[in-house]
């Protein structure tokens, strides 16, 4: 029982009892019997006036602590549908994951094949690119974007062969401005489920995707190597 209502019951029980012993003890039942009718609804009302106005109070208290007890339970079922949205979004973004880097992969190559195939230096023919492709295709997502970085690392304070590689032909500059919108929009949509930035922190440090994504941006002249964006400060390449 709650304190409030046994406050009110003693408080009634006692306040009753002094009632009657009031009208026993100096009115007489007798006389209070033979009272008018009016004088008798006087006297109750002014009897129990006390206790009506005592369980209103009573009563209030008692609401708003249900009033209390009900938002605090709105607000951990509230707190409870934000986890499992959040789950929802953080289980699609991984999805959306797997699928980017398929697409990231994909540009690196036919990036990789306008460096180094017949247009290029010719280092890999035709045949030699679709061989490349199956393993590439077969799971291994990040092959050609390896295959970047390994052209570039050497000459990153290099600026005329960055060039090269990165922007001196429309259909590079095409998809290096690919890369790096992509990946710049993988890492806003990881920033909106990801809470604590683990994820984004991981995929643009601790990734091939993420080191060929700065290399670009260094190549451009965006960024140092060393100088890792933000996941709320990435802009999108035009």
């Amino acid at each position: 029982m709650d304190w409030r209502v046994f406050l009110g019951l003693t408080v009634t029980v006692l306040w009753i009892s002094l009632g009657l012993a009031y009208l026993l003890g100096i009115v007489g039942a007798d006389n209070f019997i033979h009272l008018a009718t009016a004088d008798i609804g006087s006297f109750l009302e002014g009897a129990f006036a006390p206790l009506a106005f005592l369980w209103l109070v009573i009563g209030h208290f008692m609401q708003q602590k249900e009033i209390g007890a009900n938002t605090r339970a709105i607000k951990l079922q509230e707190q409870s549908a934000r986890r499992l949205e959040l789950h929802s979004q953080q289980d699609s973004y991984f999805k959306l994951l797997s699928l980017v880097q398929q697409q990231l992969g994909a540009i690196a190559g036919f990036h990789y094949m306008s460096v180094c195939g017949p247009t290029g230096t010719g280092e890999i023919t035709g045949e030699e690119f679709t061989e490349q492709r199956a393993i590439s295709a077969t799971g291994d997502h990040a092959w050609f974007i390896r295959k970047m970085i390994a052209l570039a690392i050497g000459e990153l304070d290099n600026k005329a062969v960055m060039h090269e590689i990165f922007y001196s032909t429309p259909t590079r500059t095409r998809h290096s401005d690919n890369y790096a919108k992509t990946f710049a929009k993988l890492l806003r949509a990881g920033q909106a489920v990801d809470t604590d930035d683990m994820v984004t922190d991981a995929l643009l440090n601790g990734s091939a995707e993420g080191l060929y994504y700065r290399i670009i941006l260094n190549a451009k002249g965006e960024a140092a190597l060393d100088m890792v964006p933000a996941p709320a400060q990435v802009t999108t390449t035009a």
